[in-house]
């Protein structure tokens, strides 16, 4: 209700279009519910479909802007879920009595980067994990992983070649280093875990940078060439929406 009384200044009367956890929509009327606002739902209907492609995102922590900035652009892309990792060159870390509170903050950046994208979903953001138990989180999902890393000997394969060979997945995991990128043995422990390196290209970028490049690039590529699964199941309203102006 903040978001729709303050951020889009709507009054009672207000129209918007309410989007419901799983992603259906539909235009809703602020109306007054004693000394308070509510909403009622004019009509509803499936929303947009998701990706057909889910990326698990595994990206190093950051510094505080950048990392906020990965979580808002990564979620707009499409990521499908969200882990932190604290690796051996991560520069800062959440304290431990802070850790709930930062975790809170990180999930109302992505419901909000949704929000603004019209997303049909948002990534949940889970707590950092040491990069042994990210390693074992992920082998735990099931899924094909792309680790992305500075190559110590030769060339890394490119992106498109690694994508060409998991043409049928429909998850996949993504792990991104820190501004110092992952340490020699960070990468061996990746790679022997089953992950798969690939490359970006020949530019050098930022960490923030190459995790919504390499989240974008994964979603179109291996949703290219495959249908658009069905859109969003109804439900029960719960999350705001965008405003479609008074009246």
């Amino acid at each position: 209700m903040h978001y729709l009384r303050d951020v889009l200044r709507l009054r009672v009367g207000g129209k918007f279009v309410a989007v419901l956890p799983g992603g259906a929509e539909g235009p809703a009327r602020l109306e007054p519910v004693g000394e308070t606002l509510g909403a009622r739902l004019i009509e509803l209907h499936p929303g947009a479909a998701r990706p057909p492609v889910q990326v698990l995102l595994y990206a190093a922590l950051l510094k505080h802007k950048g990392f906020e900035l990965l979580l808002e652009k990564c979620t707009e892309v499409g990521a499908a879920e969200i882990v932190p990792v604290l690796t051996d060159r991560v520069v800062v870390e959440p304290r431990p009595e802070r850790l709930a509170a930062q975790v809170e903050r990180w999930n109302r950046i992505t419901e909000a980067a949704g929000r603004q994208c019209q997303s049909p979903s948002v990534p949940p953001v889970r707590e950092p994990l040491e990069w042994p138990a990210a390693l074992a989180h992920w082998q735990a999902q099931g899924v094909p992983g792309i680790i992305f890393a500075l190559p110590a000997e030769g060339p890394l394969p490119p992106l498109r070649e690694v994508l060409s060979d998991l043409r049928g997945a429909d998850r996949l995991a993504l792990f991104i280093g820190p501004e110092g990128d992952f340490t020699p043995a960070e990468v061996a422990a990746g790679l022997a875990a089953g992950l798969r390196p690939a490359s970006l290209g020949d530019r050098v970028l930022r960490a923030e940078t190459a995790a919504v490049v390499a989240t974008a690039l994964v979603v179109y590529d291996l949703a290219a060439d495959r249908p658009t699964p069905p859109s969003a199941d109804l439900g029960h309203p719960s999350r705001g929406g965008r405003g479609l102006g008074e009246g």
